[in-house]
């Protein structure tokens, strides 16, 4: 249980300082944060003094919906009666947003032009604001949406400077303008066509003059416009635009408005408007016929002196007049029924059908279900122009066509089976009315063929006459299911911007993102050793404290400055390796880097000139014999050394040297030879230590790198321990594995790693604690 519990405080110490030594990575560019917040924080007040003003218009319409006899009967609570009501509610929002709908109001406020004044930040727009008089030939056309720069010069001339693309005369061209027009001359190329003439511009100001695309300009205004219900369970529709000019957004909204209102009326007016074209036909039709039923009837009673006909003939007359009329009106019927089953499924068609009544079809299941075909055919077509296929919106309606269709479809069927077994009824009573008209006199019979003829005629005109008057009517009464509450007004404006709070808030969250940004991806992408965790994750051999940075500008700052932070790292080191070797007698280290600049010589020196602190004798030799450095830190010239040793040309005596810090000798490197590799002897190497060993307390190797050349792994072998130097942000991650195999593959039993410019944990008496009242010693100690 406690091993569980120990190994559960380690991984939550290790957790911790994970978290610490990310939070360190941030807080050591501490002054990237400072300066390009406060940087963010100007630029968001620049901007916000130099923003224009934007406003918020509004404006609120009623959706009136006449209940029908079928939602009267049940209650205003019934969740299926308010899914319909909000169905149509929703319906008339996805009207409200079509394409087709600001397409129209657009084109109605006629904005061909827009005129615009050049500021720091933005273009101003001078809406209904002209700086100068533009005048279009009838036929002129110009190049839309391309920006023309115009500057007055003076009152007789301006400049015009237009740049970009057009598709106007077919295929893609540049636009390249730059010239001096004078104020009243007419402008013509194969781009523009019009004429500038003074106004109210200043000379010297810049002006932008943009020809407007409509379709461009729709878009625009489909992306700003925002429409939305007031409260889930009201009819109010909100419609609102935030933009610079609150005068020309209200313009917008309330002729947007006025084209919604217009667009439900037009479909509402269809319906009638069909019903009393048809009738006019009829009408034209039947009162000719009418003309020349009177004349005949007029011209036989005349030359055959019969004025009236007999009880029975007259009998006959009216029972034959009217089972005609019912003959004509179910005619009517039969050809109105087959028709609409042809146009089901045509919406072209099915608009231009007339309204039942007029022919005397009564069956208010028929009538409802038309008319509701053709308001969700009319829904459909104006959704199709915004909405994708698979909009819900679209998908409920197609569905609600599907299910009216058919059920309309089934009962077309009823009713013309009806129908034609009416008809055919008819056809018997008629027959048998012609046989009963057969046995009259000749001349009464021919008499009712003409009256007949006439009266008929003349009803049928009384008939239409009274249905035009009741579609006119009907027409009439119509009224929009729109009403608007609240108009667009400017004086109900409100500004929404610019918001200082915003504008400097935002340019201090950028200020604060952009250094977070790049160091997180500076560390994404950083492939050197950033923190201690790092090398302990991955290294299988100890890793010993650090030899913390400094600032000073020394060689051997453990020399210069004893009380120092970096002085009691060097003796932090000390501590670990005696407790790694705890054998007596001398004691041998060999300090290794696996590349060039991690510190390998400042530390052998430094660490060697540490130990002379104890009175210990120690001998400093420099192996590196490729690129010798380490006589620089003991300030003495390069003189003879191991490589004149392993040559045979100098003894052990004789390149053995005593330094300016007591204690402390050193053998140098020496000259620089043809081949180093091949000159290093193992048995003199191991001789020379093997006699260092009965004299010095600590022998302290300086070796060449070991990816460079492998001299390292020769001097290893006889030491008790090796160490390897990784330097924080300059060591690569990769380095730590091959320190592994290096270690395991040449067998080396004492090792570790010891870490370079680590972070200052406060060492001793050391930067942290000394400087809170101890000071560092003022005098320097020098080397002779």
């Amino acid at each position: 249980m406690e091993k569980i519990e120990e190994i559960i405080s380690l991984i939550d110490s290790h957790e911790k300082k994970e978290t610490k030594n990310v939070f360190l990575k941030y807080i050591k560019k501490w002054p990237w944060f400072v300066v390009l917040c406060a940087l963010g924080v100007a630029a968001g007040y620049y901007i916000y003094l130099n923003s224009p003003n934007t406003y918020k218009v509004q404006s609120r319409i009623l959706i009136k919906k006449d209940d029908n006899s079928l939602s009267a009967v049940f209650s205003s609570n019934n969740p299926i009666m308010a899914m319909g009501k909000k169905a149509n509610i929703e319906n008339q929002i996805g009207i409200l947003k079509s394409y087709t709908l600001y397409r129209k109001a657009l084109k109605n406020l006629n904005w061909e032009t827009s005129w615009y004044r050049k500021e720091l930040l933005y273009d101003a727009e001078l809406y209904k604001q002209p700086p100068f008089e533009l005048k279009v030939p009838p036929n002129g056309i110009n190049a839309q949406n391309t920006t023309i720069e115009i500057i007055a010069l003076n009152d007789r001339e301006y400049s015009m400077k237009a740049e970009g693309t057009t598709h106007q005369n077919g295929p893609l061209q540049t636009i390249a303008i730059e010239t001096t027009q004078k104020f009243g001359e007419p402008y013509y190329n194969e781009f523009f066509n019009f004429t500038i003439n003074k106004g109210d511009g200043k000379t010297g100001q810049k002006y932008l003059l943009r020809f407007n695309d409509i379709n461009t300009l729709t878009t625009q205004y489909l992306a700003k416009t925002k429409i939305e219900l007031v409260d889930l369970n009201s009819d109010l529709i909100s419609i609102s635009i935030e933009g610079e000019k609150p005068y020309k957004e209200a313009d917008f909204i309330n002729e947007l408005n006025r084209v919604f209102i217009d667009f439900g009326m037009e479909n509402k007016n269809e319906n009638s408007e069909n019903s009393v074209k048809f009738i006019d036909s009829q009408l034209a039709r039947i009162k000719s016929s009418l003309g020349t039923a009177e004349e005949k009837f007029s011209n036989y009673r005349k030359n055959n002196q019969v004025m009236n006909l007999g009880q029975e003939a007259q009998l006959i007359y009216e029972k034959l007049e009217e089972i005609e009329q019912e003959q004509y009106l179910t005619q009517l019927q039969i050809d109105y029924y087959t028709d609409l089953q042809q146009y089901l499924d045509n919406s072209k068609k099915i608009e231009e059908m007339v309204n039942p009544s007029v022919i005397g079809i009564t069956d208010q299941n028929l009538n409802g279900m038309l008319a509701k075909l053709m308001d969700l055919y009319s829904r459909r077509e104006v959704l199709s122009y915004s909405v994708q296929d698979k909009n819900p919106t679209l998908i409920v309606i197609e569905k609600e066509i599907k299910v009216t269709r058919d059920g309309l479809e089934e009962t077309l069927k009823n009713q013309l089976k009806a129908t034609i077994s009416k008809k055919e009824s008819m056809q018997e009573r008629y027959t048998s009315i012609q046989s009963r008209l057969k046995k009259l006199p000749e001349t009464e019979k021919k008499l009712i063929g003409i009256q007949r003829e006439f009266d008929l005629n003349n009803e049928l005109y009384t008939y239409m006459l009274q249905k035009k008057a009741e579609a006119s009517i009907t027409k009439a009464s119509i009224a929009p299911e729109v009403q608007v509450i609240d108009e667009a007004l400017v004086e109900a404006a409100v500004q929404t911007g610019p918001n200082m709070v915003k504008n400097v808030g935002a340019g201090f969250v950028g200020g604060f993102a952009i250094p977070f940004i790049i160091i997180t991806l500076l560390s994404f992408f950083n492939n050197k050793i950033e923190t201690r965790e790092e090398i302990e994750k991955e290294s299988r051999i100890p890793v010993l404290d650090g030899i913390i940075q400094h600032k000073y500008k020394v060689k051997l700052p453990v020399i210069h400055h004893p009380r120092s932070g970096i002085a009691e790292s060097f003796r932090g080191v000390k501590s670990n390796l005696n407790a790694i070797l705890e054998r007596p007698g001398s004691k041998v280290v060999s300090i290794n880097s696996l590349i060039p600049g991690e510190g390998k010589s400042f530390i052998s020196s430094n660490f060697s000139a540490i130990l002379t602190k104890t009175k210990k004798k120690v001998l400093l030799i420099g192996a590196d014999l490729h690129k010798p450095t380490l006589h620089t830190y003991l300030g003495v010239d390069e003189t003879d050394g191991l490589s004149n040793y392993f040559a045979g040309e100098k003894s052990y005596e004789e390149i053995l040297s005593a330094t300016s810090i007591e204690n402390l000798y050193f053998i140098q490197a020496g000259p620089i030879p043809k081949n180093p590799s091949d000159l290093i002897d193992s048995v003199k190497f191991e001789n020379l230590i093997n006699r260092a060993r009965k004299v010095f307390d600590y022998i302290i190797i300086d070796n060449a790198p070991l990816l460079l050349v492998p001299d390292a792994v020769l001097t290893s072998r006889f030491s008790d321990v090796s160490l390897f130097i990784l330097r924080i942000n300059h060591s690569h991650k990769e380095q730590i594995k091959q320190i592994n195999k290096t270690v395991e593959f040449n067998k080396i039993e004492r090792s570790a790693i010891l870490i370079n410019e680590a972070p200052d944990r406060g060492y001793g008496y050391g930067n942290k604690y000394w400087k809170k009242g101890y000071g560092e010693y003022k005098h320097k100690m020098s080397i002779a």
